[in-house]
């Protein structure tokens, strides 16, 4: 637990420093969408993440490979200095997190939130465009909406914006009741 704490210090640390640095130079967004292509990307080749985070390999390799990938990638500047101080600093596994609290911080200062919508059935732009508008009056912020299905809520809704969790949820509902009804 303790590594997973020093984990989201660090990537908070990573974060605000490149939130200023971006403040510096205004090119937050364009930072925001490269680390977003390069997140996804490693995400998407987890053995090029693990050679990249491999501390017993040579770093040399390691160089070569992000820079091939930044390149493909048409990175350039911040996002491409900052990719490459996470490497040499041994932080480079931290990318992901860091971009979190990164887009934290942005959406913060912008006045916008993500939220995560869950129903049981897919909904179509008309709700989900809905549940942003309800959810952005509440927080008083410009809500952008991720959409999934899990057919596990049976019905209903679950709305994730931060650490904040909205559980409408059938299953909810049911799992309260059970929970009363064997507490009684």
């Amino acid at each position: 637990m303790a590594s997973t704490s020093g984990s989201a210090k660090i990537a908070r640390r990573y974060a605000r420093a490149l939130a200023l640095l971006c403040d510096e130079r205004g090119d937050a967004d364009a930072v925001r969408v490269a680390l977003q292509q390069i997140v996804a990307t490693l995400k998407a080749t987890p053995e090029a993440l693990a050679f990249l985070t491999n501390p017993t390999l040579p770093h040399e390799p390691r160089t070569q490979l992000l820079a091939t990938l930044l390149t493909d990638l048409s990175v350039t500047g911040t996002a491409d200095a900052f990719t490459k101080l996470m490497l040499d600093n041994g932080r480079i596994g931290s990318l992901a997190a860091t971009l979190a609290e990164f887009a934290a911080i942005q959406d913060a200062r912008s006045g916008r939130a993500d939220a995560q919508l869950t129903s049981a059935v897919a909904l179509d732009s008309a709700a989900i465009a809905r549940v942003a508008t309800a959810i952005g009056r509440l927080i008083h912020k410009e809500v952008q909406v991720t959409a999934s299905v899990d057919p596990e809520l049976l019905g209903g809704v679950v709305v994730r914006v931060g650490n904040t969790v909205w559980d409408s949820s059938v299953r909810n509902h049911l799992n309260r009741l059970h929970n009363q009804l064997v507490t009684d």
